[in-house]
């Protein structure tokens, strides 16, 4: 009979048991020979030295970037929808790139500062809201972050298109072939009822209160998923009636949905940039499809003299949200001075030479 092969067994001890006051031991495996035993041994021993010192530090020194953005994020997708969830994690995904196995305590305010000024603005207002709810949760007793959620100029420089620009869009449906009637349906319904594209994809004749003149925004397409409106709610909004002659003119069909592609399908945003993509190349412009509707609309609603309330309740805003738009994209400057260039076409030269003549404050 051969003789049994030795092996060396590894262990570490651990000290006494309070509870059963024996000795306590980790087994860390049995080898062939020492030599692979006390390596084992000393490798194991420093992790447990290593795991030992992390625990006796304070927690925002043991929790990284990237396992409290995980938590954040597993917290966040439980009380927001999909897209808002998407949209925090998209923007997270460089703060990971770059502090992810940083201690969430190390992060320096010099840090935050230079890292905020180097990145999209976009990105920095969740950076922002991640730290205050570590501060919230008293892991941190200072936001590095504090006070550097700077909003981007998103199109500040961008103007809605004005009413011959819409109509040349219009025009450019043409390139669409036997779907530009269709099309243009699309442009005139989405302008003069402020609804969202991926509301439009959604849209069912039964959302619709003809007598009424109401619309009933209950759902959108999402990622080719039905969601929520992007309020998070449903809302009844205003059938104006260009929209509405919009619909009266529409073919009677027997499909559910009022929008459809070329193909009678559902309409996808990759589908409708497609054909917009066409339109304006036949147009020479270059508005994109929800600035050339709905903010065409928020626009034009103001200059027939809606309340920023009333706008905001058809286009499912706040009505701080309203004044922010006007203001971000100087429709109320534009119609100031719209207002400037009707009073001195009704005035004479010689009343404003007499304007001009009269004692200050008469």
């Amino acid at each position: 009979m051969p003789a049994k092969k030795r092996s060396w067994v590894g262990r570490i001890y651990l000290g006494i048991d309070p509870e059963t006051g024996q000795e306590k031991y980790e087994w860390v495996g049995r080898f062939a020979t020492k030599r692979e035993r006390d390596a084992a041994v000393a490798r194991r021993r420093v992790e447990l030295e290593t795991a030992a010192d992390k625990l006796s530090r304070p927690e925002a020194e043991r929790i990284t970037c990237a396992e409290y953005v995980e938590a954040y994020l597993e917290r966040y997708e439980r009380s927001h929808k999909t897209s808002s969830y998407d949209t925090a994690s998209s923007a997270l995904r460089r703060f990971v790139a770059d502090f992810g196995d940083r201690p969430i305590g190390s992060i320096e305010r010099h840090e935050a500062i230079a890292w905020a000024e180097s990145v999209p603005a976009s990105r920095v207002p969740i950076a922002v809201t991640l730290f205050n709810e570590a501060v919230d949760q008293e892991l941190l007793d200072r936001n590095p972050f504090r006070g550097l959620g700077r909003r981007g100029r998103g199109r500040s420089d961008e103007r809605p298109p004005t009413v011959e620009e819409l109509e040349r869009l219009l025009d450019g449906c043409l390139a669409l072939g036997d779907y530009s009637e269709q099309m243009r349906a699309l442009i005139v319904f989405a302008a003069y009822t402020g609804m969202r594209p991926g509301e439009l994809f959604a849209l069912e004749w039964g959302d619709i209160d003809l007598k009424a003149n109401r619309i009933d925004v209950q759902r959108r397409v999402y990622k080719g998923l039905l969601d929520l409106p992007k309020s998070n709610k449903p809302r009844r909004i205003a059938l104006t009636p260009p929209a509405r002659d919009v619909l009266l003119r529409q073919p009677t069909r027997t499909e559910q949905l009022v929008f459809l592609s070329k193909t009678a399908r559902k309409l996808a945003q990759p589908t409708l940039s497609g054909y917009w993509s066409q339109v304006k190349a036949a147009t020479g412009l270059d508005f994109d499809f929800y600035l050339a509707t709905k903010h065409y609309g928020v626009h034009l609603l103001y200059k027939l003299g809606l309340s920023t309330r009333a706008i905001g309740a058809q286009m499912g805003w706040s009505e701080k949200a309203v004044e922010k738009l006007l203001t971000v994209y100087g429709h109320i400057d534009v119609i100031a001075l719209e207002e400037v260039d009707r009073l001195f076409a009704k005035l004479s030269p010689d009343a404003v030479s007499d304007a001009e003549a009269a004692p200050s404050g008469s």
